[in-house]
């Protein structure tokens, strides 16, 4: 677990426990298509894949390009602005870990590289999530101590 005082990001490369509730699944091991992403982590950057053949970012779990079968595929950083696209806001958390900042929100930042990104979304004092809200990435350390990418509502929302 990350240390929330020190922002220190967890260690990936052996894997992470995988829980349902209180109940242990098994253990995450990292793979080829995520590996990027969590060193960009390390580093405060949200990397997407990039595909140079047909000029488009997702994110992350490919190997292939979906559009264009293409390989040689690259993490670059995301711009780190977007808007809401989608958001639910979780009342009842999946673990007591998260029951510490319940109510809280959660949903799909569409990010300005075209890529639709599921995280926590904060709003700060006087503003509300709503969709086409546009939003700015920040890591934050939750309440489960791990230092995660989410993004922040910097303006009200336009609808």
């Amino acid at each position: 677990m990350s240390d929330p005082v020190q922002g220190i990001v967890p260690d990936w490369s052996n894997g992470q426990h995988v829980m349902a509730g209180d109940m242990f699944l098994g253990l995450y091991q990292p793979s080829p298509e995520t590996t990027g992403f969590w060193k960009g982590v390390e580093r405060d950057e949200l990397l997407f894949k990039w595909c140079e053949p047909c000029g488009r970012h997702f994110h992350p779990r490919r190997i292939i390009c979906p559009q264009c079968s293409n390989t040689a595929l690259e993490w670059r950083p995301a711009c780190g602005h977007g808007k809401v696209y989608s958001f639910s806001e979780v009342h009842r958390a999946p673990t007591k870990a998260f029951s510490q900042g319940a109510p809280y929100t959660v949903g799909l930042i569409e990010t300005s590289e075209g890529v639709h990104y599921f995280c926590r979304i904060f709003a700060p004092s006087g503003l509300q999530v709503g969709v086409d809200a546009p939003a700015k990435l920040e890591f934050r350390v939750l309440e489960n101590g791990y230092r995660l990418p989410v993004f922040v509502v910097s303006a009200k929302a336009g609808r």
